[in-house]
């Protein structure tokens, strides 16, 4: 008797030591590996490195754009990774509120379970752009399935909205020279930014404020967010938003659409 514990010990013992050095079974196939995703929460303000954002826009000109015209007061408000129906119409109505004309990235997912809140953008007379069909990190993309991410985005946005965009900006602003030259050869225009309110960071509304009062410059495009993963989280975002707009204009900026920023 003791013998047969011991040995049901001793498979019991093994089996976990086994299982510990197994990769979790249950791990979906979509999940990215800790070494080749970067987190939205260390996503990179172009405003620390001007030197190299300047570099690769001199070297893609006319294609990828960190800010636009310099020349003229205006910035462009761009918000990312929607629709849903939580923040994006609370942006929506603080926009139209405000006589705002502003930019969205859509996923393609989000479009398709929104697509009421993506007309409702249209309707209204804002910028639209593709941001991917569920938000990859590009360099882990063959080109097949790179092409595939932005022609099912864009066939889901003219579904809905009839209409086509050649804007195009990258999951986590992750690029590199061959993605870029895929998208010219696909007509797009890479639209980056030049400063990230950190709205996904968990700073409180005058941080948010700050941020964007301390890097504004002519032509600035400012990367914000219209749906959150984690419940709460965009809620600064929304309440600076309205400030933030009374704050440019009395600085004497006015607010224009990513396609009217680039203009030369």
């Amino acid at each position: 008797m003791n013998k047969n514990i011991r040995t049901i010990t001793l498979i019991l013992i093994t089996t976990v030591i086994i299982s510990a050095c197994v990769k979790n079974p249950f791990k979906r196939v979509t999940d990215p590996s800790p070494d080749t995703t970067i987190p939205v929460r260390e996503l990179q303000d172009y405003n620390t490195n001007p030197e190299q954002a300047r570099a690769l826009q001199e070297e893609y000109q006319g294609t990828l754009f960190y800010k636009g015209n310099s020349a003229k007061r205006y910035v462009a408000l761009t918000f990312d990774d929607g629709p849903d129906n939580f923040y994006t119409p609370r942006i929506l109505d603080i926009l139209r509120d405000k006589g705002v004309k502003a930019t969205f990235f859509i996923v393609g997912k989000q479009a398709n379970t929104f697509p009421e809140v993506l007309r409702r953008i249209a309707l209204e007379g804002h910028g639209i752009g593709n941001h991917t069909w569920d938000h990859p990190k590009l360099p882990n993309l063959s080109t097949v399935e790179l092409v595939n991410e932005i022609q099912l985005t864009e066939n889901e946005i003219h579904r809905i909205t009839e209409l086509k965009t050649r804007l195009f900006r990258t999951p986590y602003g992750s690029i590199n020279g061959t993605i870029i030259k895929e998208l010219q050869n696909m007509g797009y225009k890479v639209i980056e930014w030049s400063i990230y309110s950190r709205d996904l960071k968990g700073k409180t509304k005058n941080q948010i404020l700050d941020v964007v009062k301390k890097e504004v410059t002519p032509g600035s495009i400012i990367l914000q967010h219209c749906r959150a993963t984690i419940p709460g989280q965009l809620n600064a975002a929304v309440e600076a938003l309205p400030e933030m707009i009374d704050q440019l204009r009395s600085h004497g900026y006015d607010f224009v659409t990513v396609d009217t920023i680039i203009q030369k």
